[in-house]
């Protein structure tokens, strides 16, 4: 099973998410899935990101928002934390890795926010 769940909304994003995703796949912290919801885009940015990593789950729907969104990737996903990151930002390489070792250092915290 994945421990961690990421989680990628995404809509018209072809000239950032290419960015985002290459931060996932440079995390220190590797046992990780990516969900990238496609909301309706209309630009090419699921041809873009098609086949780029096996861990890469793509979603295609209908336009439904950030949360429409955000819900259907939670619904997809198998992970035992969920983490979300928007297609246009990324992250640092030990992002994921401080966040799993603080959750798993205070397990009775519930989630961790930057």
């Amino acid at each position: 099973m994945t421990l961690v769940s990421i989680i990628m909304p995404t809509f018209n994003r072809a000239d950032t998410i290419k960015r985002a995703i290459r931060s996932v796949q440079a995390q220190t912290f590797t046992d990780w899935e990516l969900i990238v919801v496609d909301d309706g885009s209309t630009d090419d940015t699921a041809a873009r990101i098609e086949g780029c990593d096996p861990r890469l789950k793509l979603i295609r729907q209908e336009n439904q928002g950030t949360a429409g969104a955000r819900n259907t990737g939670l619904r997809a996903s198998a992970g035992s934390y969920i983490a979300f990151l928007d297609s246009d930002d990324e992250w640092l390489p030990h992002h994921l890795e401080l966040c799993v070792r603080f959750l798993e250092a205070f397990p009775g915290e519930q989630f961790v926010t930057n």
